[in-house]
């Protein structure tokens, strides 16, 4: 059987490809069955980074009073230069203090999605959501639909492949439901329909973060992945991770 790389080995292997602080990262959990079984996804950041491991801001989620303990298993993602990374961590501690914190230690190293149409990286502008007529989880009745009316949001982040755009909560973005997306980049429009494929708690309260992955053909494709590869390029010229 292989031996398993050290906590030190994987540390060693990791810190250069690790987020920074303050820098956006996502925590993943499994639930037990004894409180529902879901894959828990919501937003944290980076506290601190140091050679063990690393600090994020204790999330909250339904059931984390009876799951948050040392030995937890975590796994993180975020948006680096390369494309997305994940790497799966173990719960240390969680430090009591202002902003309540978990230190994680890793135990397996980053795996960097590069495929070009998953590669995610952060955007900025208005955008807008509209409904698309004949969408099947569409509400029929007169009430609805007049509640359904385009929904600003702001961008979060972009890839060929998709947009996740913070929008208020209570808005029609539900999972599964069709939506046209509309933005500005490099000073042109982009209006690209898709679907809703995740909702996602945002780290204000008030709104949330919902993914819309763009059906076949995608028009913009080309300026989309322009405009990923050249902000790629400017965070590895400024150094980010």
């Amino acid at each position: 059987m292989a031996r398993r790389a050290s906590a030190a080995a994987l540390t060693r292997a990791a810190s250069a490809a690790w987020p920074g602080i303050n820098d956006r990262v996502w925590v993943e959990i499994q639930l037990p069955e004894s409180v529902g079984g879901d894959e828990v996804r919501v937003p944290t950041r980076i506290e601190d980074v140091d050679d063990g491991g690393l600090v994020v801001a204790a999330p909250s989620f339904r059931g984390d009073l009876h799951v948050v303990a040392p030995g937890l298993p975590v796994r993180l993602t975020w948006a680096g230069p390369r494309g997305q990374a994940r790497q799966d961590f173990l719960l240390a501690e969680v430090v009591r203090r202002r902003v309540p914190a978990w230190e994680l230690a890793p135990s397996s190293e980053v795996v960097v999605e590069q495929r070009r149409r998953y590669a995610r990286v952060p955007a900025r502008g208005a955008a807008s959501l509209h409904p698309v007529p004949g969408d099947p989880l569409q509400h029929e009745d007169a009430a609805a639909e007049e509640a359904e009316q385009p929904v600003g949001g702001l961008l979060v982040d972009l890839s060929e492949g998709g947009v996740a755009v913070s929008v208020p909560v209570g808005s029609w973005l539900q999972l599964g439901r069709l939506a046209r997306a509309g933005f500005e980049l490099d000073g042109a429009p982009v209006v690209q329909a898709g679907q809703v494929v995740r909702s996602l708690p945002s780290l204000d309260p008030e709104r949330v973060e919902v993914v819309v992955a763009f059906g076949e053909p995608v028009a913009a494709a080309d300026r989309l992945r322009r405009y990923v590869m050249q902000t790629q390029i400017k965070q590895r010229a400024r150094g980010d991770r």
